[in-house]
């Protein structure tokens, strides 16, 4: 069997590596064994080296460029990028924006390929001079998928609503930025964050790139050649506004009898609250509490055109799950007002406590929504769709192909000037 590798390491609750080892069944399904390399353990190099020599490696892949610059040595002593040295076309995938370790976003070369989870990461990543390699959006499919037919639903209408996010501290960034920054700096943070705290409940958010170039050209300056300026704000920006949600959320849910899993929750007083906050929280167990809850409450990270892990996971374990209003499920759901909230305290709380007074209906509003995700979304889209640009850099890369033409000149020699 051919082999793709996938390249973990560490993160917060695990939640990159072991969601990468839930593609396993998926490449299986598709003909392909999936073999991790954890850098971190000394046998790794061995393994690696051991699946080269003994299969046909189809690709490699990891969260966040995780080994992409990978350097090796040819058999001339030349020293290269390992995955192109070796033809393998390497792909990251992405689920942040760009302005979050920009470096990470920054692939080697044409044998690389960057996936992003959101359409509008990607679109802010076309903005910043991306490098001679494949991007594209990835497929949303329903992760961790269960047979309904495991599940207890009555059960899971006796179960808990489930908030599972680290949060943050907005007014603890506003500090930072008056502490560190210099007094002109900190005005126009400041400027900004209030007028995306003002907008919270629209779409704004989405692309604060823009929001931040027309402050800047509201006040005469051209600010579009001077990446490392936007990223800053962007960062910046990006971080407060999803605090602000965050915390708008945790503060709507504390007098529900609810339960809140994750770290960075100082700022929010649960004393004498029905709400249950619990530090920590672990990827894989967290699958068994996504099963026996009555539902999930959530948040995307400043985008609406493509589903959070968390609702994709959901929609795996036939769970409901309680989100934010987004286009794209306006634009797939006809009923998607029924599980989404806009960013206005008063309305999450509406929302939540209809969900605690009617469990049964809610429960089985989430199969529904499951069901119908599911009939149009396929984990093995996913794993085609990885093949597929895998396929497409090997065409990009490689030797002229057999019958073409006699007037294509492969590759241009003058195609990059």
């Amino acid at each position: 069997m051919s082999a793709i590798l996938f390249i973990s390491g560490i993160s917060m609750n695990d939640a990159l590596a072991a969601a990468g080892r839930a593609h396993r069944a998926i490449f299986a399904n598709l003909g392909h064994d999936l073999i991790e390399l954890n850098f971190g353990k000394p046998e790794t190099q061995e393994l690696l080296n051991r699946t080269i020599r003994q299969q046909q490696v189809v690709f490699a892949y990891s969260a966040v460029g995780i080994g992409a610059d990978m350097r090796g040595t040819t058999p001339e002593g030349n020293e290269v990028n390992f995955w192109e040295g070796n033809r393998i076309p390497f792909i990251s995938l992405t689920g942040d924006s760009p302005a979050y370790f920009f470096d990470r976003h920054v692939l080697p070369g044409p044998w690389h390929a960057g996936l992003y989870w959101y359409p509008e990461h990607l679109e802010l990543r076309r903005r910043f001079k991306p490098t001679q390699a494949i991007y594209g959006t990835i497929p949303p499919f329903p992760m961790d998928l269960t047979d309904k037919r495991e599940i207890d639903f009555r059960k899971k209408e006796q179960g808990k609503l489930l908030f599972l996010k680290n949060g943050n501290d907005p007014e603890k960034l506003v500090n930072s930025w008056r502490e560190s920054m210099p007094p002109e700096t900190f005005v126009m943070l400041a400027e900004l964050a209030s007028e995306l705290a003002n907008s919270i409940a629209t779409d704004i958010g989405c692309d604060i790139d823009a929001i931040v170039t027309a402050y800047f050209a509201n006040r005469g300056w051209d600010i579009s050649e001077h990446l490392i300026f936007r990223l800053f704000f962007v960062a910046q920006l990006d971080d407060y506004l999803r605090r602000i949600k965050s915390t708008l959320i945790a503060n709507a849910l504390t007098d529900f009898p609810v339960e809140i899993h994750g770290f960075n929750w100082e700022h929010v007083d649960f004393s004498g609250k029905r709400a249950v906050y619990i530090p920590g929280g672990d990827y894989t167990q967290s699958r068994t509490e996504i099963i026996e809850s009555l539902g999930l409450i959530d948040m995307s990270p400043n985008t609406e055109r493509a589903p959070h892990d968390r609702v994709l996971r959901a929609f795996g374990l036939c769970t409901l799950c309680i989100t934010n209003e987004q286009r794209f499920f306006k634009e797939q759901f006809e009923n998607s007002e029924r599980f989404c909230y806009r960013f206005d305290k008063d309305h999450l709380r509406e929302k939540v406590a209809d969900v605690l007074a009617h469990p049964k209906q809610y429960v089985e509003l989430g199969l529904d929504v499951c069901e119908q995700f599911r009939k149009r979304r396929r984990p093995e889209d996913f794993g085609q769709y990885m093949l597929d640009t895998a396929a497409l850099i090997r065409l990009a890369c490689g030797p002229r192909p057999e019958g073409a033409q006699n007037f294509f000149i492969w590759p241009p020699t003058k195609l990059r000037g």
